[in-house]
């Protein structure tokens, strides 16, 4: 098991235990059978982004949340291809240069832009960050997908 995988899952129990949950009752409102929550987290079953979603909604708490105690704001710097990203992002007009505490990212697509119209980053842009997304969950998940 990779050790993204680990502390994910350390992140997951700690939650769940802190808020008072056991796993037969995080199980019970999954809908899922006794043991599951087990064969998860020892390994057996490949822990997979749907499972962290539905497992922390179930305990009543937002999904980002979960990654956010498993993976908390640092001060490192970005990679420099993320750096690339933001300073290209930051560029744009609609938006001003992203500090290093930033969070801003392109405006969401309208209907009509979801529906395969220009995006108001451009398609080089989001191929970019299309690439360096997938890349990133690639090495998050690596060895998940058996």
């Amino acid at each position: 098991m990779e050790p993204q995988t680990k502390h994910m899952i350390v992140v997951l129990k700690a939650t769940m235990r802190g808020l008072g949950f056991t796993n037969r009752e995080v199980e019970r409102r999954l809908g899922v059978s006794r043991g599951y929550l087990t064969r998860l987290f020892s390994g057996v079953m490949d822990l997979r982004y749907d499972h962290v979603s539905e497992i922390a909604k179930a305990i009543g708490v937002e999904p980002e949340d979960i990654f956010r105690l498993a993976y908390p704001p640092t001060q490192k710097p970005f990679t420099p291809a993320v750096q690339r990203l933001r300073e290209t992002i930051g560029s744009s007009s609609e938006m001003g240069p992203l500090s290093a505490s930033s969070s801003a990212l392109p405006p969401p697509l309208t209907e009509s832009q979801d529906a395969g119209e220009s995006s108001p980053v451009g398609s080089g842009l989001e191929k970019e960050l299309e690439r360096i997304v997938a890349r990133t969950f690639k090495k998050m998940f690596a060895g998940l997908e058996k």
